[in-house]
């Protein structure tokens, strides 16, 4: 089983943006302070916070490890903050991205409701890279669809 990084998760994402058209602006690296990513398409921003299954940092007593349910718990509630204070703070779109795994689907799962209320776009990432936007209809449905255009 690999333990995506937080960096892998930035990476697949951008990767999937690039492929919908939109222009990557701005992004970050596990190290650097700021948006995780933010992206550009047609006048619209989207300003998106990853979080990776396990510690990047080689200093860390669970470094090569994947993170606790507390852990996971503790990410998925900062990145959903980040994403209200976008909202709260811009213009632009906001989402987070996480590993697509069932610690961060369980905790997803009981939210997704309210996120898609305030259209914060969830974005899950594979062990394999590839990418899918959970949402509402997913989560009813059992079934993978794209979110509607928002403006």
């Amino acid at each position: 089983m690999k333990i995506l990084t937080e960096d892998e998760v930035i990476d697949a994402v951008i990767l999937f943006l690039q492929k919908e058209g939109w222009a990557i602006e701005t992004r970050c690296t596990v190290g650097q302070r700021g948006d995780d990513i933010v992206a550009v398409r047609n006048g619209d921003r989207l300003v998106i916070e990853a979080k990776g299954a396990g510690s990047s940092k080689s200093h860390t007593n669970r470094f090569g490890l994947e993170f606790t349910p507390g852990q996971v718990f503790d990410h998925v509630a900062k990145a959903v903050l980040k994403g209200l204070r976008v909202l709260g703070t811009s213009d632009a779109r906001s989402g987070i991205a996480l590993p697509d795994n069932e610690d961060h689907r369980r905790e997803v799962d009981l939210i997704l409701k309210p996120l898609s209320a305030v259209r914060v776009q969830v974005f899950f990432v594979s062990e394999q890279g590839s990418v899918r936007r959970q949402t509402i209809l997913d989560h009813e449905e059992s079934s993978s669809q794209a979110l509607p255009q928002i403006r």
